[in-house]
């Protein structure tokens, strides 16, 4: 009822303001519309008919801009459902996908993009459950679309090159990563596009991917190594003829001296030259880099043994003296290994008595190092010490050591001496020789 009487104030108000600017400005007066069109009337029923339509036009535009913001609220909250509607279709994918439900996760995430093709989050998160479910191919496909669209983003392309490279499609993966490095350049796709261009045997295109490293800042140990591995690279893929690889590879050498492929490679060259007192120094070093690896040393001794010429004591004092490097550069069961290689180099230089002293504490060494010996090294310990002692003139001695050759089983391998040389009520040839 209040609201109703003040309604009627207010309307009552109104009409009197009217009335009054009316009778205030009752004067006559022309209003002109056109050439020929005009009104007279009263200036204040003129007045109020003017207020009238402004207030009316006002109300046309706020109308029309009002109808505008309506449109985009709507249009905003509609957005704002869908994100939210996105957003719990995400959490329940992911759910599954944790759950290993694939096949259901899948249909959740074929829900999202039937709305909504162009949902980047959408296809890698697809691609990402297709691959766990075992199907590479179809996950790639479905990252076509995105990317080679102008939505595509690094993460869809380091997906793609992912999923190629699992695949065996190494030129795709890198073609992929390259555009990553035309957008956005960075630390990892260099990384991997200069992996996968050496793989694919494009030293040129790693070395560029390299330089861009580098040049961008991006420096390392990691990054150090790889330009010295891809500059020798380089080097064997441009150098064909002995002379030529080691005129480049001596620089190299000097400027990298830990680098072993490069030395075993110059020493090769050196060999096949016939400078072999350079080849073997070149050997030596790439033991010692290695950290004593004992194939290395025994590439010295083979070297020094079968391949060079001259007085053949010194020879064979530089090849005993690598074997017993490679041995104590050694532990465990390759030491044992080690001394046996000693043992057979000093058969070679005719030191039988030297190698019967080395084989006479192999037993002990393996007892020491907490190691079993193998069958293999069981047979190849015998053999050495059957041969030691006939050429110490010991061949009668030797015969428990032929038996148990020729009958292995008759005790099971062992770390012990007793194991090695055992017969039945036979005494140890080890110790029954002076």
């Amino acid at each position: 009822m209040l609201r109703q009487f003040n309604r009627f104030l207010i309307l009552a108000l109104i009409i009197g303001a009217a009335l009054y600017i009316t009778l205030s400005n009752s004067e006559p007066a022309t209003l002109k519309l056109g050439p020929t069109l005009q009104v007279n009337t009263y200036a204040g029923v003129i007045y109020i008919a003017v207020f009238v339509l402004g207030c009316i036009a006002a109300s046309v535009v706020a109308l029309f801009f009002g109808f505008k913001s309506y449109l985009r609220e709507r249009k905003l909250r509609a957005a704002e459902r869908n994100r939210q509607a996105f957003f719990d279709l995400f959490v329940k994918a992911r759910s599954l996908v944790a759950s290993g439900e694939y096949a259901a996760a899948r249909d959740v995430w074929e829900q999202v993009l039937r709305h909504d093709q162009d949902n980047v989050i959408a296809r890698v998160e697809l691609s990402e459950c297709l691959e766990l479910n075992g199907d590479l191919r179809e996950a790639l496909r479905v990252l076509d679309a995105t990317r080679l669209s102008s939505r595509s983003s690094a993460e869809v392309l380091f997906r793609a090159a992912e999923l190629n490279r699992k695949l065996g499609n190494n030129t795709a993966a890198r073609d992929n990563l390259a555009l990553v490095i035309e957008t956005a350049p960075n630390r990892r796709a260099l990384e991997q596009a200069r992996d996968l261009s050496e793989q694919l045997g494009n030293i040129d295109d790693a070395l560029e991917f390299q330089y861009e490293l580098e040049r961008a800042g991006y420096l390392s140990e990691d990054t150090d190594a790889a330009r010295v591995r891809l500059t020798y690279a380089a080097i064997l893929k441009e150098r064909h003829n002995s002379a030529s690889l080691r005129e480049a590879l001596v620089p190299f050498v000097r400027k990298h001296p830990e680098f072993i492929p490069a030395l075993d490679k110059l020493a090769e060259v050196e060999t096949s030259l016939g400078n072999l007192d350079h080849a073997a120094e070149l050997l030596v070093r790439a033991a010692k880099a290695s950290g004593g690896e004992p194939s290395r040393w025994h590439k010295v001794c083979d070297l020094w043994l079968n391949s060079s010429s001259g007085d053949f004591k010194t020879r064979a004092d530089r090849a005993v003296a690598a074997a017993r490097s490679a041995a104590q550069a050694t532990t465990g069961l390759e030491r044992v290994r080690a001394e046996l290689f000693l043992a057979r180099t000093l058969l070679i230089a005719t030191r039988a008595d030297d190698a019967r002293q080395v084989l006479d504490t192999v037993c002990a060494l393996a007892e020491r190092e907490r190691v079993t010996m193998p069958a293999d090294l069981v047979q190849e310990h015998v053999q050495l010490q059957g041969l030691c002692m006939s050429r110490s003139g010991l061949v009668k001695e030797t015969g428990p050591l032929w038996e148990r050759l020729v009958d292995p089983a008759g005790a099971a391998p062992s770390s012990g001496s007793a194991a090695l040389v055992q017969s039945r009520g036979e005494p140890s040839p080890i110790l029954s020789t002076p």
